[in-house]
């Protein structure tokens, strides 16, 4: 015999909502009035084009598109200075803060290659772990004047740090990572505990800046963890190695950050299936871009995971570029998919960070599309 349930009522969807409570509400899978927007990484070639095409120079990126997010990036590295070791008219060879020795292309616009790495054998690692402290120069200029100006206009703020096993892959470089995963190497542990480590002290001593400035409550909405722990068909580990190496490190952190009352959202590129798999553990609230090449399909996500995490993204950056009919069927239809029948719990961005080869005006016009969804 079946026991008749009452059907529990769905929440009334708001007219109106500020940034910042759009974007709280669809990470707690609340309804809203509209679609929150979120990109948060623009190319600098992207943004010397738009100059041309009428962006103002010099203009913040959040405050000129009206952004419902504001990310401020941390300093997750070691400080060192960088160097130029090697220039041609082609490409310009530096060792960077973060100790990874990168070839930048000047004659077209592409990811730097790595070309070596800072630790090669135990010994780096114990000079370079206590250049990985928390302190007050990591924090990003003027970080008072930025909040104080992102809470006048009611945005969600974040900062943006590298996540901990990202941090592992460029001190060790991807073939010695990957070993150091396999093996589940001490060394391996000893960085993705001070990954954790640096975040949580980080976050303290803003707070703690914050809060002497006279912000009250939550003068930080949330954290941005900036990862590239996937690739095109898959994660660079093992659903086994994740959950068995880097999950509880995950787990604690956001963990922490939680008691702080802070959102906890992944940028990762690459599949995403692997964390999506174990997000009820690691307990993030968001998981993004889900690039569309990348084999992820958000109509199927947002039915197996839309329940545990918000989602965001999947909006392809190459289809937005074919014409202006395109972009806009793109856009309609990816939105409407994450939002669901809740109407809720999605974010809006690129797939990828903004590339140069999209005007500034299409951009202007899917951000419309998106916004116009309701």
């Amino acid at each position: 015999m079946s026991l008749w349930r009452r059907k529990a009522e769905r929440e009334e969807r708001p007219k109106s909502l500020s940034p910042r409570e759009r974007v709280w509400r669809s990470l707690r899978h609340q309804p809203v009035d509209r679609v929150p927007c979120v990109d948060a990484y623009f190319l600098p070639e992207t943004l010397h084009r738009w100059e041309r095409e009428g962006f103002p120079k010099g203009a913040v990126v959040s405050e000129f598109f009206d952004l419902d997010l504001v990310c401020l990036p941390v300093d997750c590295t070691m400080g060192w200075r960088r160097q130029v070791i090697d220039e041609t008219e082609d490409y310009r060879i530096t060792v960077d803060p973060d100790g990874v020795t990168r070839k930048h292309w000047k004659v077209y616009t592409t990811t730097p290659q790595e070309l070596d790495f800072p630790i090669k054998q135990p010994k780096d690692w114990r000079e370079i772990r206590p250049l990985l402290r928390a302190h007050e120069e990591r924090l990003p200029e003027n970080l008072e004047a930025q909040v104080a100006h992102a809470r006048e206009r009611e945005r969600f703020v974040v900062l943006s740090f590298i996540e901990p096993c990202t941090l592992a892959r460029r001190l060790l470089g991807s073939r010695q990572w990957v070993e150091s995963l396999q093996k589940q190497s001490p060394t391996l542990d000893e960085i993705l505990e001070t990954g954790v480590r640096l975040i949580v002290e980080t976050i303290d001593i803003a707070l703690k800046r914050l809060t002497a400035a006279g912000f009250r409550q939550s003068p930080c909405d949330g954290v941005w963890l900036h990862a590239e722990l996937a690739y095109t068909h898959g994660a660079f580990m093992t659903d086994r190695e994740y959950r068995s190496v880097v999950l509880p490190y995950h787990r604690q952190l956001v963990a922490e950050l939680k008691k702080r009352g802070l959102a906890v959202m992944l940028y990762t590129q690459g599949n995403a299936l692997t964390f999506l798999k174990s997000v009820h553990k690691s307990g993030f609230d968001a998981v993004l871009p889900l690039e569309s090449f990348s084999q992820n399909d958000l109509d199927t996500f947002k039915r197996t995971y839309g329940r545990r995490t918000a989602l965001g993204g999947n909006i392809s950056a190459d289809r937005l570029m074919e014409s202006d009919e395109a972009a806009e069927r793109e856009v309609s239809e990816k939105v409407k998919v994450g939002l669901g029948k809740d109407f809720s719990g999605y974010l809006f961005c690129l797939d990828r960070p903004v590339p140069p080869s999209l005007s500034l005006e299409r951009y202007m016009k899917v951000l419309s599309v998106a916004r116009s969804i309701t």
